[in-house]
Parts: structure tokens; C-alpha cells; sequence
């Protein structure tokens, strides 16, 4: 359906788990899909299953490759908080999150 999503992903998933890569997919699909009249919400669970695809693909027919951007900006964003939330948690992990931002965080 997209392959810089695909890429995101997969990137996401080697770094973070594939469930939480999946669940900054679903959360930032929930977030553009104007209260439900673009698709229908998602369930956050991580799994990305028929209703994941059918909202991505019903997403990017509407969108189309702005909204591609604009879905791998917030992916990015949600990601990036999440290291920023970690580094806060685990205070050995703050030498490591300018490296993260560098080589992870792209569009």
C-alpha cells in the first residue's frame, strides 16, 4: 500500500517491537480519520489486521501522498516521544537518544 510506510514499520518494529509499531500505525490513523467519516476507528492493539489495512488503504485513497507524509510525520512524532519517554525512565539510556533521533526519526 506504501512503501515508506512499510519501511517505517519494519524500521520501527526492529527498534521498538513490531506491537508498538503497529499501535503508533492505528493511533495515527485514529487521529485522521475525522470522528469516524473517513473510516471506521481501529482498535489500538498492535496487530495489524484487516481493519488496519482496510483504514490505511481507505486513508490514502482520500489522502493520498500528502497524506502519506502527513501519516509518517505522526508515526515520527509518536515514535520520538517514545524515546524521549524512555530516556526520562532510564537515565542510562539518554546517551543513546541523539543517536535515535539521527539514524530513526526520518520522513
Amino acid at each position: 500500500l506504501s512503501r515508506r510506510t512499510a519501511w517505517e514499520l519494519f524500521d520501527t518494529g526492529v527498534n521498538m517491537g513490531i506491537s508498538q509499531a503497529g499501535e503508533f500505525l492505528q493511533m495515527s490513523l485514529n487521529a485522521f480519520n475525522r470522528q469516524a467519516t473517513d473510516y471506521p476507528d481501529i482498535e489500538v492493539d498492535g496487530e495489524i489486521g484487516p481493519a488496519t489495512l482496510d483504514a490505511i488503504t481507505a486513508f490514502l485513497k482520500r489522502r493520498g501522498k500528502d497524506g502519506e507524509t502527513v501519516l509518517l510525520r505522526a508515526f515520527n512524532a509518536l515514535q520520538g516521544a517514545a524515546y524521549i519517554e524512555l530516556a526520562e525512565r532510564r537515565e542510562k539510556d539518554e546517551r543513546f537518544v541523539f543517536g535515535w533521533f539521527l539514524q530513526r526519526v526520518r520522513i
